[in-house]
């Protein structure tokens, strides 16, 4: 009996830690689906269109970060701090978009996106 109810705590503690797992990866997918249609916009010339879905896609990062955070130590020791990195570089690549997209610099804020892109991905395949 005592084996059945430690296999039965161990099967009910992974249901309740599913999802948590489930909505982080789903925050990530959101943010690269809309910085994805950020870029599509801005090829498109829509400047509006590429503010708006950036900023979506960085309250979704918030959001993933929020429930899964990461501490950052004082003191920056080669390769310890790898998401953290990409993390900071999503959101400077995210907040130049922004900037050129008001300014009407589309080609440049595509350039700025595609580099938000590649550090998102980088940032989940880092330990």
């Amino acid at each position: 009996m005592k084996m059945s109810a430690y296999g039965l705590i161990m099967v009910l503690a992974t249901f309740v830690a599913a999802p948590d797992t489930v909505h982080a990866e789903d925050h990530i997918k959101k943010t690269g689906e809309h910085l994805e249609e950020a870029i599509k916009s801005a090829r498109e010339g829509s400047p509006q269109a590429v503010v708006r879905h950036t900023e979506e896609a960085r309250k979704k990062l918030i959001e993933h970060n929020k429930e899964h955070p990461y501490t950052n130590l004082q003191k920056s020791i080669y390769g310890e701090r790898k998401k953290a990195g990409h993390d900071k570089e999503v959101f400077e690549a995210m907040e130049i978009a922004i900037g050129e997209a008001r300014e009407g610099y589309v080609q440049q804020a595509v350039e700025a996106l595609e580099q938000a892109c590649f550090h998102l991905r980088e940032k989940e395949q880092a330990k």
